[in-house]
């Protein structure tokens, strides 16, 4: 049942996607923007070997590729972490679609399947590592975890491979917690000591962070703010304005319910009004339903 249901999510949203955005492939392109892209994983490992919450959240490396593709033959101009910084601080109008492309909590399989189609196009990427994960697999932390020889995250001789070619790293906490349940001492941990070990292991500055699975609130926002951090991500839908807050910047997530159509339509920011899904009510909806869900489809048959 559990790959099963899985395909079933992944149809029913690729398809609500697909209906959702339609109007705005009619109304004309949005002058240039700047836009962060977020990936998890990039893999081609059977469904039945990963857990559910990865089966979601995985790009074949054929779809990467292509959406790589797209990127370079459709003008658009990727940046790395510094040109982000330097085009937020001129707050000068775009005169092209420029993407920071990004990927949360440091998979292997970033390494194996992304890094080489990044090189291929010269593309810079920023990966938001988890510190206390590195060089463990999923079975051994997480709730519906991978087989695992599936599960595997980066570990510091492979993060360091990655800086060689140009991807940056970022702190996205030291055990992934939702932050917002934290007391001020445990908050005050996650954010600053993540940041702390990894300049510590790779000899570098880490300037960026992203909140895992996107909870934050405004004491969250102080705390990242006072660690120094330059920029942290959310998981809030849409472009990224130039004036948008440091601390509260947007993404667009690709995930394995993104059809080409569906890609096509998030970088032209048809689907950016979805961002009502990221707050309140219906967010909290969402988690509910997900709780109910994922037992079921933790199933391996």
């Amino acid at each position: 049942m559990g790959p099963a249901l899985s395909a079933a999510r992944i149809g029913l949203k690729r398809s609500l996607k697909t209906v959702l955005g339609l109007p705005g492939l009619f109304l004309g392109r949005k002058e240039p923007c700047l836009r962060v892209l977020f990936y998890h994983r990039i893999n081609p490992y059977p469904s039945e070997g990963l857990g559910p919450v990865s089966r979601e959240i995985t790009v074949r490396p054929e779809e990467f590729a292509w959406q790589m593709e797209y990127l370079a033959g459709h003008g658009f101009h990727v940046v790395n972490f510094e040109e982000f910084e330097e085009l937020r601080a001129k707050r000068k109008q775009l005169q092209q679609n420029c993407v920071l492309i990004t990927f949360d909590d440091g998979y292997e399989d970033n390494l194996l399947y992304a890094a080489p189609v990044l090189k291929k196009h010269g593309f810079p990427a920023l990966v938001f590592v988890v510190a206390d994960f590195i060089g463990k697999q999923s079975a051994d932390i997480l709730p519906y975890a991978d087989e695992r020889q599936y599960g595997r995250f980066l570990s510091q001789e492979q993060i360091g491979e990655l800086m060689t070619v140009g991807i940056d790293i970022g702190s996205h906490t030291l055990s992934h917690p939702l932050l917002t349940s934290l007391d001020a001492a445990r908050l005050q941990q996650e954010i600053t000591g993540s940041r702390e070990r990894l300049e510590q292991m790779f000899g570098t500055a880490v300037k960026s962070f992203a909140y895992p699975g996107g909870d934050f609130d405004q004491r969250v926002e102080q705390s990242v703010a006072r660690a120094g951090y330059s920029a942290a991500f959310t998981t809030l839908t849409g472009a990224t304005p130039i004036d948008e807050p440091m601390t509260t910047l947007s993404r667009t997530e690709v995930s394995a319910s993104d059809s080409k159509l569906v890609f096509r339509m998030k970088l032209r920011g048809s689907l950016d009004w979805l961002a009502v899904k990221d707050r309140g009510p219906i967010r909290r909806l969402l988690a509910a339903s997900n709780r109910i869900l994922m037992p079921l489809a933790k199933g391996t048959s």
